[in-house]
């Protein structure tokens, strides 16, 4: 039986997701406000409620309700931006 509607995907953390994974899967993100939203998180570091974003400029409190339940804050402890070419490192037991 086909499904009408879309199902509910992952949350989205909004701590960790690229500006093209912000636009895709929220609803009135486009790609200046999913910019935007990177840039704050670059500059100012991570959300700690799903209602910082309206911290963001052309992010209001209607997008915030609108995108409630797609949305994630993730673990705040981590950094928000992973550095770049880092690999994590596990350990490996030894023989």
């Amino acid at each position: 039986m086909w499904m009408v509607g879309a199902q509910a995907a992952e949350p989205i953390d909004i701590n960790r997701a690229d500006a093209q994974a912000l636009q895709q899967g929220l609803t009135m993100v486009g790609a200046v406000k999913a910019a935007a939203i990177v840039e704050h998180r670059r500059r100012h570091g991570p959300f700690h409620r799903v209602e910082d974003l309206t911290q963001v400029k052309g992010i209001g409190t209607a997008i915030v309700e609108r995108n409630r339940q797609r949305i994630t804050v993730g673990n705040t402890m981590l950094p928000a931006d992973p550095v770049p070419g880092s690999v994590p490192v596990r350990s490996v037991p030894r023989r």
